[in-house]
């Protein structure tokens, strides 16, 4: 029987989201990174932009959106007592982007949300302290393609208690 915290997870999350339609989701993302110790995480997201922006008048304006993702860390199984762990955080990002359209649209971005983890630890020697933390990042990427469609981008992301 599969673990209702396993990697399908993710994935039966986008699914729901991007069919509900009183949610109305704007976009979804698919994030793969690395982690401390090149821990290799995958994961997913639902992305709700904002009606708002702020400094509008220039060749840049202050906007954002909301994320809801899930994701996957992968244990490295030749260390000690290594366990996989899953995340789901919700986080308000803000995104300076170039108006742009039409062409390749730069950005920069910060966010700040809340983070539930599975688990506390991903093996022996690395341990958080609480299954709740608090993620912040910042981020650069570029949006292009019709109607600036397509986002493709770099993220540093820090968890903590």
């Amino acid at each position: 029987m599969a673990h209702p915290t396993g990697p399908g997870c993710a994935l039966a999350l986008a699914a729901l989201l991007a069919s509900a339609p009183a949610l109305a989701v704007d976009r979804l993302t698919l994030h793969l990174g690395a982690g401390d110790d090149d821990t290799p995480s995958v994961g997913v997201a639902a992305v709700w932009d904002w009606d708002a922006r702020w400094f509008d008048s220039g060749d840049w304006y202050l906007g954002g959106y909301w994320e809801l993702g899930a994701s996957r860390w992968f244990a490295d199984a030749d260390r000690p007592g290594a366990r996989s762990i899953n995340e789901i955080g919700l986080t308000p990002v803000f995104r300076l982007q170039a108006r742009e359209p039409g062409s390749v649209s730069p950005y920069a971005e910060l966010g700040v949300g809340l983070h539930l983890l599975s688990g506390t630890r991903l093996n022996d020697e690395r341990m958080f302290g609480t299954s709740f933390q608090f993620g912040d990042h910042i981020g650069v990427g570029v949006t292009f393609g019709p109607k600036q469609a397509y986002d493709i981008g770099y993220r540093f992301q820090h968890l903590s208690n």
